[in-house]
This record gives C-alpha cells, structure tokens and sequence, in this order.
C-alpha cells in the first residue's frame, strides 16, 4: 500500500474505484430479478459462470500462470473445490429466493452473511463473541424477522418462507465461504479462477437435471454478461486493486453502503416500493455490521491502552 499522503493516480485511488464497484455489487438483485423474467435461476448461473470462466481462461493465456494450479496439494484442492461449491450455493439461493420473493426482501435478507461470518468463526477459526458481535447478531436477526412477518409480530404470515429460506441459506453459505477462503495460501487470481470453473461445472450439471439449454435473447446475454463481469471478473480486480492502495478499514467503510446502492437499484430498475417495516428491518440489518467494526476498535484501543501501561 502506497504511504499515506502519497498522491494517487484514478486507477489506484479507492475513492474513485470503490464507487464502480458499489455500482456493479449493488446492481445484482435487481439486474437479476430482470433476467429471470426470460430465464430461470440455473439458466443465469450458467452462462453467468461461463462467460467468468471464459474471461478469466484468456487472462491467464497473456499472464501464463495456468501451470501454476499443477503444483497445488490435495488439501489445497479440496479447500477451493469447497469454496466452488459455497460460490455456487450462494447465487442458486439468492437467484432462487429473488423468484420468490421481492427483491427488497431478498436483498435485504442476504445481507445477513456479515452475522453468519461472524456466527461461523467461532467454531472455524476460534474466535471469541463479545459484547459488540452479540449485540450485532441479535440487530441482524430482529430486522430479519422484521422483515420476513412484515412487523405482525401478533400474527406471523410470511411473505413466502421457501423464498425467505432460500435467501438466509445464501447468507449462510456466503459466511461459510468467506472463513473457508480465509484459509487459502495460493495466489488469489489462480484461486479464483479454479473455484469460478467449480461453480460453473455444477451449475452446468443443474441446468442438465433441472432446467434446459437455452440461446439467450440479446438483452438478457448482455445482462448476464454485465452480472458476470461485475461480481465475477472485473469486481475481483477493483476490489483487490483497492485493497492494494489503501487501508482495509477504508475499504470496509465503503462497503456499508453496498445494501443502498442495492435499494436504490431495486427502486429505480423494478420499481419496488419500500414500506416503512422495510426500512426499520433494513436498519436493523445494515447497521449491525458497523456494530462490530465499533467493537473491533475499541478492542485495538484497549489493546493499545494496556500495552502503553505496562511500557510505563
């Protein structure tokens, strides 16, 4: 990371490439509820996986790192085949809770997956539950069940529970995939591309058993083109290229504001109305993620704190 202070070019300035790719994440759920107006859920993950691998196979051809993978170890194999496979669950939920459900809703309830991180580290990489993650554990679930019973606590009606199901399994299976990737030693380009062909092999298996092969209309293989470069290829290379020039608590900030830039989406591109029950549940939700980052800072100054005492 360049020093602080350090004048940067636009293509290494985070303020400038952390924009774009709010703009792509924030675009899934409602470019997605587009598309699966012509094409159903595995129909969207294949070719969206197809033209990722597709990209990424022409990038390795002018960087000729696809030996590379050769000299991997069983166990490191077995890890990303996993990772593929957690890659692959989370958009067949997602994809299939957003024919279900709304997309505000859907959206909304998979933005659970900082909870589920923070829920699964515990028994993955043996982290400790403070105060501040419990507090944010309990803000994530209350807005969710805000969100899925429409605030009739006195008569709980779901909206669609197969739907709501299906987009908390995605949470699930992003905060699994995210503590399994942290275990990852190998270059993260090569890594990615391995676990994009894993994913793009079992939604080609889904489409043989449960769907059917389609030619896409013009506008939709251009939506699931801009799906795949945005979450697949070219959002992998904004957010690391970010990473790589400033902080990772600055790029965290950023972050927050992913589930906006979705509703703002939702809004303009579907036309879905937020209610206010909404609102009140996508607080909840959204703001338990800066609950722990709270925590996490006043962990690091407490820390600091008692090493400047016992310097004394």
């Amino acid at each position: 990371m360049k020093r602080q202070g350090a004048k940067l070019e636009a293509s290494q300035n985070p303020f400038v490439l952390m924009p774009i790719l709010l703009l792509m994440w924030g675009s899934l759920a409602a470019v997605g509820k587009l598309l699966l107006n012509h094409l159903d859920s595995y129909q969207v993950m294949f070719y969206m996986y197809g033209i990722g691998v597709i990209a990424f196979f022409v990038i390795f051809l002018f960087k000729g790192q696809l030996r590379s993978i050769c000299s991997w170890k069983f166990s490191e194999i077995v890890l990303l085949l996993s990772c593929g496979t957690l890659t692959f669950l989370y958009d067949f939920f997602y994809l299939k809770s957003l024919e279900l459900i709304p997309a505000v809703e859907a959206s909304m309830l998979n933005y659970l997956f900082p909870i589920f991180i923070v829920l699964l580290a515990i028994p993955i990489h043996k982290e400790k539950l403070n105060l501040y993650k419990m507090i944010s554990v309990v803000m994530g679930f209350m807005g969710t069940f805000l969100l899925i019973t429409k605030g009739d606590l006195a008569n709980i009606n779901f909206t669609n529970f197969q739907g709501d199901l299906f987009a908390v399994l995605a949470a699930i299976s992003w905060g699994l995939f995210t503590n399994l990737i942290k275990k990852n030693q190998k270059e993260l380009l090569a890594s990615t591309f391995f676990i994009t062909i894993i994913a793009f092999v079992l939604s080609a298996g889904a489409l043989l058993t449960s769907s059917r092969f389609i030619v896409p209309q013009q506008t939709d293989f251009f939506g699931v083109s801009w799906l795949s470069m945005s979450n697949i290829v070219l959002g992998f290379f904004l957010y690391f290229r970010a990473l790589k020039y400033s902080s990772a608590s600055l790029i965290a900030s950023f972050t927050f504001f992913t589930p906006f830039v979705t509703l703002v989406f939702i809004v303009l591109l579907l036309g879905e109305k937020l209610t206010v029950t909404d609102c009140l549940a996508a607080i909840l939700i959204i703001f338990s993620v800066p609950i722990q980052k709270l925590g996490m800072l006043a962990g690091k100054k407490e820390g600091q704190l008692s090493n400047s005492l016992e310097e004394r």
